[in-house]
């Protein structure tokens, strides 16, 4: 039987290498954006890639195309909600709150939006996989990034919650915490303000992805995934906290 994927954030970067994979190994894929141009990028030559437009902050707009997905496609066994956004400013003080607020909404909102409109039913049926994008930046903020690691790091203490809930359900869950990624999100952090990034260069986006689907192959797959750096950078913060305030004080030096 054809299984059904729901795929947000997938006009672009890991959200459309995700959509692209899943569709190629014969999922029916609902690909998720804001951006309709995009998905119609990512469908080409899917044709079992559908595609819908939504503000994944929206509440109602959320709740409404999670219903016109499963009308179309059946049950929604696996979701991935890679949507999110940044914005970064030289400092936490005057950064404009407006920002702020958008990036609470898409990235957190959005990611508790999807899971009240998807999870309940994956629930009743006993089986489902659940995976929420998060960051490293949730775990290990640096200057300059104040907005973008907060609304990361409600989203890590949001899966931890949520965690408890779906123990012994059937539902597995798993929050994605790559480092930086050289995807256009991040082509779009260097245009505003590339001083944050320290003249770091970013994983690529297949290299997270395949670690993803790596994890997701192991009986007992982990809550936190972390790929490439963002494992040592995660360790270091949990166990050496000292010395990784040390590094990024010395290495981060936002300027305006």
């Amino acid at each position: 039987m054809t299984q059904t994927a729901l795929v947000t954030g997938a006009a672009s970067g890991m959200g459309r290498i995700v959509a692209q994979r899943l569709a190629a190994a014969g999922w029916q894929v609902a690909a998720v954006d804001l951006n309709p141009d995009g998905l119609a990028e990512t469908a080409q030559r899917s044709p079992n890639m559908h595609t819908y437009v939504c503000d994944v902050s929206d509440t109602d707009q959320v709740f409404a195309v999670v219903d016109k997905v499963r009308a179309e496609l059946g049950t929604i066994e696996r979701l991935v909600h890679a949507a999110g956004m940044c914005h970064v400013h030289a400092t936490a003080l005057d950064h404009d709150v407006r920002q702020i607020k958008k990036m609470m909404d898409v990235n957190y909102i959005g990611t508790v939006n999807f899971c009240q409109a998807v999870i309940p039913a994956m629930k009743k049926t006993g089986r489902g996989t659940v995976v929420l994008f998060a960051s490293v930046a949730g775990w290990l903020p640096s200057p300059g990034m104040a907005g973008y690691s907060a609304s990361k790091h409600a989203v890590i203490g949001f899966v931890d919650s949520l965690s408890y809930e779906l123990d012994d359900t059937g539902v597995r869950l798993v929050a994605l915490c790559p480092p930086m990624v050289e995807t256009p999100f991040l082509a779009k952090v260097r245009e505003e303000n590339e001083s944050v990034l320290a003249g770091a260069k970013g994983m690529t986006p297949e290299g997270v992805i395949d670690a993803l689907e790596q994890a997701l192959a192991k009986s007992k797959t982990p809550l936190f995934v972390f790929p490439g750096q963002a494992r040592p950078g995660y360790l270091m913060r949990r166990f050496l906290p000292g010395v990784a305030r040390a590094i990024v004080k010395r290495t981060v030096k936002p300027a305006d």
